[in-house]
Formats: structure tokens, C-alpha cells, sequence
């Protein structure tokens, strides 16, 4: 069966001076489970020795996987310096009155908590009860917990993993649990013989070598105690309310009054909780209403965050949702706040007047789970309010030059940077993109958001971010982030341009066959269950015809190599249509379609040429000699011309042409210079091949296949990079 080994820790005041142990928020809290083995070692010895039931316990104890922990709320407090003697009166010639010669300034910042919650250790086992049993006894010998002012009590006993559960879930702090590498100390197999390794050798830390005159005294660092370093996470909790009428219907509230449906909701439940709890009627006007708060409240403070509907593109982003948000250091219990909110009419903090609808404590969490998603691109869907970043005019106020919008939108970036920062969040974003225009078909322009609200419609801001790596959301910043502006949605990025990396190089002569092995692998992963394939990947229509519609409505695929290398071939490029032809259209389908089956793709049988084994589809982004942007383009394999040449043409010229007549075709702007070379004409004056170099006005983004073959590897340039 079973069983859970419950500590529960109690301090004495409610302050802990302890170091820090690797956990977030306040410093050094709560304290890890390695330091709370070092104090039942310490408890348990008798002098410089551990009685044989207490260390089989503690042995056992070590080999247990690490505990679930629940603390209360703690609140960093304010440093204080102390001075005290270092221990080295032999410095002043040995005399205690001179001790005031020799002090040294330490730095005391303890952290503040309510001393009525305990702290839980709670370690899960299978076996090895009668060892637990005694780890309880050995608690009750505990006197400390951190540094010597830490007075502390412990207490222990055996329960079901069930109640063991019930207790962590009840209790009103934050619950942390074990995942992954990190820097929390928890005690492992082999801590115990480190920790009597450490006592002993610091009994004998100073010697003398040689005698009489020549004797001097030497120093030895004892070593340090061996531990087992792991993450823990404290997530934040999370209430869910909807707004529905009497009849229980929903009574979704527009958009554009996020902020004033918010600030009203939030005021209506701190006055609740105010004159219910009038004690705490400070706490709740500092971590709720934000009345009175300091920047060390910033972790503490709860959020209120609008859960618009989204989904499909023509959804209506009402709000009808509420999601409350309270950090894990938060010392407002959850319950009362969920008391709080339940049954709540938003008032307008203008007017006074109260809104239809009320709100209702739900479990539904699936419209919230959507902004909750790991992502590495948000937009946001509410504006996020950047003061320091002001627009000089907006909508019908006048005109703006480029260098005054170029200007307004440097500042707004730099901006949305530091919103990040505040946000607590520590990714830097490799993109940042800033508007006036919503990012959604049926989202409102940033100034619409400033109706009732306290922020000047020129401070606000459509923030579209790109990180590097995925982020959780979910992801709200700005100074409006406690209010219901600046919530940002993850959006899924599927890749519409992936490479496979060849686990051997190919001769560039073989690119077309290679490329033949590519297209029909694709093929047969793209076949249904009646055989057929998508035109996306097999170019015709479900009857067989070829597809006729004027537009390149299939994939196009290339053996992309590297010119220092004489083109060996490296990779397998393929490219969604909509990428290459900016006029082909693309839904979600279709994406989806192109996603997954590139996505199947993990080996290669590519005939004579060998089997090409570990393939994944890797995106490729920009910065990349395929992806630009850039000016300048070299063309990496033939361009093929897509008509045929006549006896009266001159070749160079006709190319020329006819690649301009290509990149209009294609969305692209029309290049300012064109170099040919290589020039060869096909049978009978057929299509002409070159080698081209294109140069535009402008840098353009790929990336570019273009001519006859451009779907067979033809035609695939690479962006020169600015000298």
C-alpha cells in the first residue's frame, strides 16, 4: 500500500534569516529539503555520534526520491546590516576589549510569513515504514531551521498517499513539486556519510606543523556536504468565473471595455473581502486593487485576465470569461478570493452604474488552456499600454512622416522589451513587431481600448513577439497587465519552408534524381486510405488532370547546396506554395496537410543513390541563405525560362524579360538588375537556361525558386549578404 512520510515545520516567529536554497520569489524560502536533513542530523546526534536506529532512518530517508513541499506565502523584507566580531582576536594581541577593532558587516534580510501555516515535507514510499516511524521521532528533536535564530519545531507521521494529498491541495500556500535539474538541495544517497565527513574533518580544520619557533599553524576547508540539485515549480493558482445573466445565459461584454469591466469586477471584490475581513483591508487594497503597492509587491499581486473567445478567424472575441491569477507567493488565501469573485456585478468605476450579468465560479478551463499554451509567437488580442512610448497622433489627428512613425515605433519596441522584463518574464525575444491595427480579422484598434479606461490611446500598443525558444503562457504585459490590457495569444507557427539535413553529401549532378526520390516519398506519405493523393503534393486534380489554374498550387521542393563546397548537395528543401507564389492562397488545411507530412518524413530510400536514414523537418528561418532578406540574389541551380525562344529573340534579353515577367507573376517586386551567364539554349531555339544574379530596390524575403523547373530544384537562389 501506499504511504506518505508527512513533516509539518513550525517556526516560532514568523520570520526565516535563512540563505538561499534555489527556490524562487522571497529569498531563501521555503527552506529546501536538504537543509531540513541537515537539521534532523543535527537533532538526532548525540555529540559527535548518531544512535543506530537514527541513522538507518536517515539512510533511508536519503534514498527517497524527492519531496512535494507546501509553504506559506512569503514576502522579502527589507536588508539589514549587522556588525559582528570575526573571530580573530589574535589580530588585536588577544585583548576582548579591542574586539570593536575587528567586526565585520554582515547583511540580514529575512523574509516575512504567517507563522500559523506550516510548512509540509511530504516524501512518498512503498516500503520501510518502521524507518519512517523513527524519521518522525527524530523530528521532534528538531530546534532549528536555517540559521541560528531560526527556531523552529517539527512534527511527523505516517499517512495514505491519499490524505497525504488532501492535506498539500488544502493547504492556502503554494504547492512545489520535484521536475528536472535545477538548484534546490534535496538529500540523496550519500549525504548522511558527507555530513559526518564534514563534521569531523571541521573538528580538525586547524593543525600545527613543526614545533618551537619554527611551528606554524595551518587551515583546512572542511568539505561540503553532498546533495542532490532539482527543480521545483510553483505554478500559479488559478480561479475560472463566468459571466452569465439571471437566466444563466452568457452576457459576454464587448472587447474595447476590458479595462473598465476589470478595474470594476477587481474594486467590487477587494470591498467584499474589505468589509468581511477588516483587518486585512490593507492587504487586499495593496495585492488586489494595487492600492498603496511597492515594487515588492509586483510578485505577490493577483491578475485579472479577460478571456476573450477565440478560435476561428470570425469568431466574435467577446469577453465571457474571467480568469483570476494568484502567484504562488500570494498570502491571500484561495478560497476567500474565489468567495470574493463568485456572485460579483461589475460596476462602472465611472459612472458607478452596474453591469447586467454577474460572475459564476466554473471548472471549465478549456478557453482559458488556449492562452495557456507553450508558443513562440504572441499577439496580443487587448492592446498592452506603453506610457513611454506615446504616438504623437492618431487616426484622423494628421498625417505622420516616415521618420516620425519609424521614430514612435522604435520607442514602442524598446518599450515592450521592458514591459517583458517587468513581466517577470526571462526570455528575450528575437522579434518584436509593434501597430495600431488588431492582428485579428475581428479584433479593435489599440486607441478603441482607451474608452473608460486610465491610459491615453496614444500609449497603446498591438504587440507581436517571436521568441527563440517556446514560452508558456499565459503571457500578458504593459502597465495595464493587472487590469486586463495587454494579453497576448499564442499562436501556433506552423513552418511552411523545412529543410532535411542528409546524413552524407551528394554530387550536385545527382540533385534531379534526388530530388525525384524526394517528391515520391512525399507522395506516398501524403496517400489516404483509397489511394489518392493531395494535389498539394502530386500537382493534379482528383480526376488526374494536371492542375490547370494558372497558379503554382502544388509544393515545390529543391536540393539545396553550398557553394564553398562546389555545390554539394547538403539538404532537401521543400516549400509551400503559398511561400513561393504570393498569390496562391492558403488555409488551415491545406497548412495542416503540409505540416504533417513533412513532418512523417524520417528516412529517404533514394535508389542508386542510398538510403538517407534520421530525416526531420527542420523550419527554416530567416537569416538563412534561402530565406533573405536581402537585395541581392545569386541563383544556386539553372534557371530554366518559361517560354520558348524564337529565332528573332536575342537570348541575354529575352531572359532578362522573361525573369521579370516570373517575379511579376510570383508577387514579387520587379528587379532593378539582372546578370546573365552561363547562357544555353534548349533544341530547335527551346526554352534558354542561364545562371542569374538578381538585385532588387528593395530586400526582399525568400524564398525564390523560379522558372520552368522551379518545382524540381530549378531555379533556387541563395541571398548575397550586404559587404
Amino acid at each position: 500500500m501506499a504511504h506518505s512520510l508527512l513533516i509539518a515545520v513550525r517556526f516560532f516567529d514568523g520570520r526565516y534569516y535563512g540563505q538561499q536554497d534555489g527556490f524562487g520569489g522571497a529569498r531563501g524560502w521555503p527552506p529546501s529539503p536538504g537543509r531540513l536533513f541537515q537539521a534532523f542530523v543535527a537533532g538526532a546526534a548525540r555529540g559527535a555520534a548518531l544512535l543506530p536506529d537514527d541513522e538507518h532512518a536517515l539512510r533511508w530517508l536519503e534514498s527517497l526520491d524527492p519531496p512535494r513541499i507546501a509553504a506559506p506565502a512569503a514576502r522579502q523584507g527589507s536588508a539589514v546590516k549587522l556588525f559582528v566580531p570575526n573571530n580573530d582576536l589574535d589580530a588585536v594581541g588577544g585583548h576582548p576589549e579591542r574586539v570593536g577593532e575587528i567586526r565585520d558587516g554582515k547583511h540580514w534580510r529575512p523574509c516575512f510569513f504567517d507563522p500559523g501555516q506550516p510548512i509540509l515535507y511530504v516524501w512518498d514510499f512503498a516500503s520501510g515504514s518502521s524507518q519512517a516511524e523513527q524519521v518522525c521521532d527524530i523530528a521532534t528533536r528538531l530546534y532549528q531551521l536555517g540559521r541560528g535564530i531560526d527556531m523552529a519545531s517539527a512534527s511527523g507521521r505516517v499517512v495514505d498517499r491519499n490524505e497525504a494529498d488532501g492535506l498539500l491541495h488544502a493547504h492556502p500556500g503554494a504547492l512545489r513539486t520535484p521536475g528536472g535539474s535545477g538548484e534546490t538541495a534535496t538529500p540523496c544517497p550519500g549525504s548522511l556519510d558527507s555530513l559526518i565527513e564534514r563534521f569531523r574533518r571541521k573538528r580538525t580544520r586547524l593543525t600545527t606543523e613543526g614545533t618551537g619557533r619554527r611551528s606554524r599553524q595551518l587551515f583546512a576547508q572542511p568539505p561540503k556536504a553532498s546533495f542532490r540539485r532539482v527543480g521545483y515549480d510553483a505554478l500559479p493558482r488559478h480561479l475560472h468565473f463566468e459571466l452569465r445573466g439571471s437566466a444563466g445565459e452568457f452576457r459576454p461584454s464587448p472587447l474595447a471595455l476590458a479595462m473598465p469591466l476589470l478595474v470594476g469586477l477587481r474594486d467590487s471584490a477587494a470591498g467584499r473581502l474589505q468589509n468581511a475581513l477588516p483587518t486585512q483591508s490593507a492587504l487586499f487594497g495593496r495585492l488586489i486593487v494595487g492600492k498603496g503597492a511597492s515594487p515588492r509587491d509586483l510578485d505577490q499581486r493577483i491578475r485579472l485576465i479577460p478571456v476573450p473567445s477565440i478560435g476561428a478567424e470570425h469568431t466574435d472575441p467577446s469577453i465571457r470569461r474571467l480568469l483570476v491569477e494568484i502567484p504562488a507567493n500570494c498570502p491571500i488565501r484561495g478560497d476567500d478570493l474565489k468567495w470574493a469573485f463568485a456572485g460579483v456585478s461589475p460596476n462602472d468605476p465611472q459612472s458607478g452604474e452596474v453591469w447586467a450579468g454577474s460572475l459564476v465560479s466554473t471548472e471549465d478551463s478549456r478557453m482559458a488552456t488556449r492562452y495557456a499554451r507553450r508558443a513562440r509567437m504572441f499577439r496580443t488580442v487587448t492592446p498592452a499600454a506603453l506610457p513611454r512610448a506615446r504616438r504623437r497622433r492618431v487616426g484622423t489627428e494628421g498625417s505622420k512622416t516616415a521618420s516620425e512613425r519609424h521614430d514612435e515605433e522604435t520607442l514602442a519596441r524598446q518599450a515592450a522589451a521592458q514591459a517583458l522584463r517587468h513581466a517577470g518574464l526571462p526570455n528575450r525575444p528575437s522579434e518584436i513587431h509593434v501597430q495600431r491595427e488588431p492582428f485579428r480579422r475581428r479584433g479593435l484598434r489599440a486607441e478603441s481600448f482607451a474608452v473608460g479606461g486610465r491610459f491615453s490611446k496614444h500609449a497603446l500598443w498591438h504587440v507581436e513577439l517571436r521568441f527563440e525558444e517556446p514560452v508558456s503562457g499565459p503571457l500578458i504585459i504593459g502597465d495595464g497587465r493587472f487590469c486586463g490590457l495587454g494579453l497576448m495569444e499564442p499562436v501556433t507557427v506552423r513552418p511552411d519552408v523545412v529543410a532535411f539535413q542528409l546524413d552524407r553529401r551528394v554530387n550536385a549532378e545527382r540533385a534531379p534524381e534526388l530530388v525525384h526520390h524526394f517528391r515520391r516519398a512525399l507522395m506516398s506519405l501524403a496517400r489516404n486510405d483509397a489511394g489518392h493523393v493531395d494535389r498539394l503534393f502530386s500537382g493534379h486534380e482528383p480526376d488526374g488532370r494536371s492542375a490547370s489554374s494558372g497558379r503554382h498550387v502544388h509544393v515545390f521542393l529543391a536540393a539545396d547546396g553550398d557553394a564553398a563546397d562546389n555545390g554539394s548537395i547538403a539538404r532537401l528543401i521543400a516549400v509551400a506554395p503559398w511561400r513561393a507564389d504570393r498569390r496562391v492562397g492558403r488555409n488551415a488545411q491545406t497548412h495542416r496537410t503540409f505540416d504533417e507530412v513533412t513532418r512523417s518524413l524520417t528516412e529517404l530510400r533514394a535508389g542508386r543513390l542510398g538510403r538517407f536514414d534520421q530525416l526531420a523537418s527542420v523550419p527554416v528561418e530567416d537569416r538563412d541563405p534561402l530565406i533573405g532578406p536581402a537585395s541581392a540574389w545569386i541563383g544556386m541551380s539553372p534557371y530554366v525560362a518559361t517560354r520558348n525562344l524564337k529565332k528573332s529573340d536575342d537570348p541575354a534579353e529575352f531572359v532578362k524579360a522573361d525573369v521579370v515577367a516570373e517575379c511579376v507573376r510570383r508577387g514579387l517586386p520587379r528587379p532593378k538588375e539582372i546578370d546573365v551567364s552561363e547562357l544555353t539554349s534548349g533544341p530547335r531555339d527551346g526554352r534558354p537556361t542561364a545562371q542569374l544574379r538578381l538585385r532588387f530596390a528593395v530586400a526582399v524575403r525568400g524564398p525564390l525558386l523560379l522558372g520552368r523547373d522551379c518545382h524540381a530544384g530549378g531555379g533556387v537562389f541563395h541571398a548575397i549578404p550586404r559587404a
